[in-house]
C-alpha cells in the first residue's frame, strides 16, 4: 500500500510551491522531499499541469529539515521559471 502524502503549500511570486516529505524506509533520521510547482488553483497532482517537479538525493535528519529544504528548492525553481 502506498503512503498518503501530505502536501504543504506556499504562494511564492505568483506560483504555488507544494512540498511533501517522506521517511526513507525504516531509518529514523533519513528524510527526503518532493516539490511540485504550478500555477495557483491548478491540481498539483496532475502531471500535465506542473511547471516543475523536483526532489533530491540528500538525507535530512528530520521531517522539518526536509520540508525547509524542499521550500528552498521550490523557491529556486520558481525564480528560474520567472526569469
Amino acid at each position: 500500500m502506498e503512503k498518503q502524502q501530505n502536501w504543504s503549500t506556499e504562494l511564492y511570486k505568483g506560483m504555488e510551491v507544494h512540498v511533501t516529505v517522506l521517511q526513507k524506509g525504516d531509518v529514523q533520521h533519513q528524510w527526503d522531499y518532493t516539490v511540485r510547482v504550478c500555477e495557483p488553483g491548478v491540481d498539483a497532482s496532475a502531471e500535465s499541469e506542473l511547471a516543475a517537479k523536483s526532489g533530491d538525493d540528500a538525507d535530512y535528519m528530520s521531517a522539518n529539515d526536509a520540508l525547509a529544504a524542499g521550500f528552498v528548492r521550490g523557491y529556486a525553481m520558481v525564480n528560474a521559471i520567472r526569469e
